[in-house]
């Protein structure tokens, strides 16, 4: 690298890491607002930032991680943090078995429940009645209360380092989530989707136990969740695009709110490591790239989405979240006559830093549906602000 690229390299790095540091926005989001429609590779001091979906689609095939490991997670090893190795190959084994059962499971079984009314944070009502429905699809029957309260509470606390509301994972709670997995594996029931598989039950346990832990329990419950109430809260001004066309609809709400913020990807041959905003990734070279425009699916003549990663690390969980994404979706909806107004001061962002603060119900709206607004606002971007550069440290997000 020369003089001037050097130059530009640390212009470039300190023009991000001030906008992230000093603002609220994650890094993804600060790198679409820093470079918008910018084509090709920047680089940066220790690695490039690639903007399009294009130049990162062209680059070197490889199998490395899109991302670092996280406390956000641990105990467990998810199978996307995973060398491509041989329990890397494993556990994408298992996960084809379980995930052509469980998307049929998705056609076939009924799931009661239903969105109460309610003025106020929905994300965890929404978020307990997935992680119900991910321990139904696994297991294929509800969970008992002990189970259940075995389970969530380390679910919970899983998504609550992942939404910034904390940083420090609460050890106890996934203990209790870590133990009560490995107890269902043992008893291998006969409608559990590993119960006629050797593959499964020749993987050691922190593998087992991480295969159903993190990679259904809680991918299904966190990014089908994160999906659900970008939906809603996208259905609160487009209702005819959601009724009209939901295939359509679920693309443009993930090409807008993509489920995961970066992908970082160490060096590897001749080639330095990059990291890409999926924010970025999902605008860059769209026209109104910031609207929502469901229409636009209905050609082909468009960027690629990039929500679901690309090459050999592409995410084999896009049929499985989109379908129970759609199936919770439209159960709510058909709760008769169902409305939403958010939060007159309610910023609908990516992460969820306040929740997702809304007035729901069913039948007549009352008056004061437009008009409210949620407290502790301030307190929240406080937190958010401290939660968001921790987990920067802990992810080496921008190193």
């Amino acid at each position: 690298m020369n003089l001037i690229n050097g130059l530009k390299a640390v212009y470039y790095t300190s023009l991000l890491y001030l906008r992230v540091l000093f603002s609220l926005m994650t890094p993804g989001t600060a790198i679409w607002n820093l470079f918008q429609n910018r084509k090709g590779k920047i680089n940066l001091i220790s690695r490039d930032l690639i903007c399009d979906s294009e130049t990162l689609i062209s680059l070197p095939k490889c199998g490395k991680p899109l991302d670092g490991f996280t406390n956000a997670l641990c105990p467990f090893l998810p199978t996307f943090l995973l060398d491509n190795d041989q329990y890397w190959k494993q556990r994408r084994d298992a996960f084809s078995i379980a995930n052509s059962i469980i998307n049929q499971r998705i056609l076939e079984n009924s799931f009661e429940f239903k969105l109460e009314s309610k003025k106020g944070n929905i994300l965890w009502d929404i978020f307990e009645i997935i992680a119900k429905i991910s321990f139904q699809l696994v297991f294929n029957r509800m969970p008992t209360e002990d189970e259940f309260n075995d389970i969530y509470p380390g679910l919970l606390d899983i998504n609550k380092i992942i939404k910034r509301f904390t940083s420090k994972p609460d050890l106890q709670a996934r203990q209790a989530l870590y133990d009560r997995t490995l107890i269902l594996i043992k008893q291998n029931e006969n409608d559990f989707v590993f119960h006629d598989s050797k593959e499964f039950y020749t993987m050691n346990e922190i593998h087992q136990v991480s295969s159903i832990a993190e990679d259904f329990l809680t991918t299904i419950s966190v990014q089908c969740t994160d999906l659900v109430c970008h939906m809603l809260l996208l259905y609160s001004k487009y209702p005819n695009d959601f009724h009209d066309n939901i295939e359509n609809s679920i693309h443009e709400t993930l090409r807008l709110y993509p489920l995961t913020d970066l992908w970082t990807r160490q060096p590897y041959g001749k080639q330095r490591g990059w990291i890409a905003s999926v924010v970025q990734l999902n605008r860059n070279g769209w026209t109104q790239p910031d609207e929502f425009i469901s229409q636009r699916w209905d050609t082909n003549d468009h960027p690629p989405l990039m929500s679901w990663g690309f090459d050999i690390r592409r995410c084999p969980a896009q049929k499985l979240a989109t379908g129970v994404s759609q199936l919770v979706f439209e159960n709510i909806l058909r709760g008769g006559d169902f409305w939403i107004r958010p939060a007159r001061n309610f910023e609908h962002e990516r992460t969820f830093p306040y929740g997702c603060q809304v007035c729901i119900g069913y039948g007549e709206i009352p008056s004061d549906a437009n008009s409210w607004t949620f407290d502790g606002k301030f307190r929240m971007q406080c937190r958010r602000w401290l939660c968001e550069k921790l987990r920067m440290i802990d992810q080496n997000e921008l190193n």
